[in-house]
């Protein structure tokens, strides 16, 4: 619902400028967009507003430190995901060719791991007979920023231009869903008060705190520069983001199971990003 609601409000906005930079008194009609490089900023003169639409492919990693059996045959070290970013942005150019860009924005950050386990079951439950079992797990997250941005721009090869700077990310939310299925023996899983519920359990929520509340980027990207209009620019963007501080700490209390004990942990929990961004820049 909220890329649908992002992309409707983009629209909206592509829609209204084009119409309102039509000039209905000049005899001549609305003038052809030029093709060539501004000759200052991104569009006409020295400043220039922003509004950037797109996705955040985010891509996940973490070290998992076995200390016992039953070990994870799984990729539960990576995930990825794909969720929706906003910008609102104001660029001032210093030079021709050189800029500087202020940013705010939304950024949401999404990426799920999946693996499996061999565990051992106690069956029934009190009995002190276990037996091997494979169970699935799989944990899908998502972490909502809002973020601040300055970045240096510089135009080269008539409409190419690249853009350099950092970013920070204030933590807004979190949330989660956890499932658990068993795919071998007999087992099932149990609730708090002894009775089964079944070979597949599932677990949604909030996690905001598990995550760190403020995150810095190195932010790098390249766009090309499209004029719609005398007043209006198309700049589509593709930018990488590098994070200086992990996505949270390290989780060495998981994995813990009641006779076995610690099983494993999870540390250099980390998270960076690829981003396309699709932005229309007006003169001011």
């Amino acid at each position: 619902m909220l890329k649908r609601f992002l992309l409707c409000v983009f629209a909206a906005i592509l829609v209204v400028a084009l119409r309102a930079d039509e000039d209905v008194l000049r005899p001549k009609g609305r003038p052809e967009p030029s093709s060539g490089p501004p000759t200052q900023g991104i569009v006409r003169g020295p400043w220039a507003l922003g509004v950037e639409l797109g996705g955040s492919l985010s891509f996940f990693g973490q070290d998992v430190t076995q200390y016992q059996a039953p070990t994870y045959q799984t990729n539960l070290t990576s995930g990825s995901g794909l969720g929706p970013l906003l910008n609102l942005a104001v660029d001032y150019a210093l030079t021709d060719a050189l800029g500087i860009q202020a940013r705010l924005g939304y950024d949401q950050k999404h990426f799920t791991t999946s693996g499996y386990m061999d565990s051992p079951c106690e069956t029934p439950p009190g009995s002190g007979l276990f037996i091997p079992t494979r169970v699935e797990h799989t944990t899908s997250q998502t972490i909502a920023y809002w973020t601040g941005g300055v970045a240096f721009r510089y135009r080269f090869e008539e409409n190419w231009m690249i853009l350099a700077g950092a970013t920070y990310h204030s933590r807004s939310n979190a949330s989660f869903t956890e499932t658990d299925s068993i795919t071998g023996g007999t087992c099932q899983f149990y609730d708090d008060a002894g009775f089964p519920i079944g070979r597949r359990r599932q677990e949604s929520g909030s996690n905001t705190s598990a995550f760190n509340a403020a995150r810095w980027s190195v932010d790098l990207s390249v766009g090309y520069r499209i004029p719609l209009s005398e007043n209006i620019v198309f700049l589509p963007r593709l930018a990488g983001q590098i994070f200086l501080n992990p996505l949270a700490g390290d989780n060495l209390s998981s994995g813990y199971h009641p006779v076995l004990g610690q099983v494993y942990a999870f540390t250099n929990r980390r998270l960076h990003a690829l981003q396309l961004l699709l932005g229309l820049w007006f003169n001011l």
